[in-house]
């Protein structure tokens, strides 16, 4: 079998300024020989969707040695969620994946862009001959941007329903509390622990509730309770810890 085509973008940064300005198939292995007049020491290509490091760099392990140069001249983006490096997992093939997988996917493409050198685009699932995207590329996309929506909406909800503190000991049983850093969220203001069930979830998750104020989502209502987010109808009050209690132990 031969070696896969790559097709070299005129746009290349300066490890590959000597490339001609429109896009052209490469040689795979003349392109890891610096051949053709491109250096690929530790540079990296777009393989298809996600990107992967073309030159091993010297201060990597044998054994991630041994996994890049597995990936090289592929387009093994699966591999980079599902973390199997095996012949059958190394494919292009992302199908199946969730929109946070595809995310994850993207995250890795933007790390790649920004620290390596574009070299160029694989030819196959993702990229035509010409260099332009498929309509497989166009669906992915279409993924990551409904990731990027659900990760938007999970930053707001930690927002509105930061988590727990939470600790257990065989001595003590289990302490569930809030704070103003709880769950990694700073804030001016401190709530108190509640059960929060998400839809689809099987069991609920500690949340710190503001206890003050109007509604998240009745912010301009005039007329609230000053109750924050009590009344939500996705909570639950902890059996046995009083209701404003911003400490609920549960000795065993």
């Amino acid at each position: 079998m031969g070696s896969p085509s790559w097709v070299l973008g005129g746009v290349a940064a300066a490890a590959a300024a000597a490339a001609a300005s429109q896009p052209r198939p490469v040689n795979l292995r003349q392109l890891l020989a610096g051949g053709d007049g491109v250096e690929t020491t530790a540079a990296a290509a777009t393989s298809g969707f996600l990107a992967v490091e073309l030159g091993l760099m010297s201060q990597r392990s044998r054994q991630a040695d041994s996994i890049c140069s597995r990936q090289l001249g592929r387009d093994a983006s699966r591999a980079f969620v599902t973390g199997d490096y095996s012949e059958a997992g190394l494919v292009d093939d992302v199908n199946g994946l969730s929109s946070s997988e595809i995310l994850t996917l993207h995250n890795w493409l933007s790390f790649y862009e920004k620290n390596y050198v574009f070299v160029g685009r694989l030819i196959g699932r993702f990229y035509r001959k010409d260099g332009l995207p498929t309509s497989e590329l166009t669906q992915v996309e279409a993924m990551v941007t409904k990731g990027m929506e659900a990760n938007e909406q999970e930053q707001r909800e930690k927002q509105r329903f930061p988590p727990c503190n939470a600790e257990w000991s065989s001595a003590k049983g289990s302490r569930l509390w809030c704070s103003q850093k709880s769950g990694g969220v700073h804030r001016d203001w401190i709530g108190v622990p509640r059960k929060l069930y998400k839809p689809g979830a099987k069991e609920p998750h500690c949340v710190c509730v503001r206890t003050t104020g109007p509604p998240s989502d009745q912010q301009d209502n005039p007329r609230h309770s000053n109750r924050g987010d009590l009344d939500n109808p996705n909570l639950e009050e902890y059996t046995g810890c009083p209701p404003l209690a911003v400490t609920c132990s549960f000795p065993l």
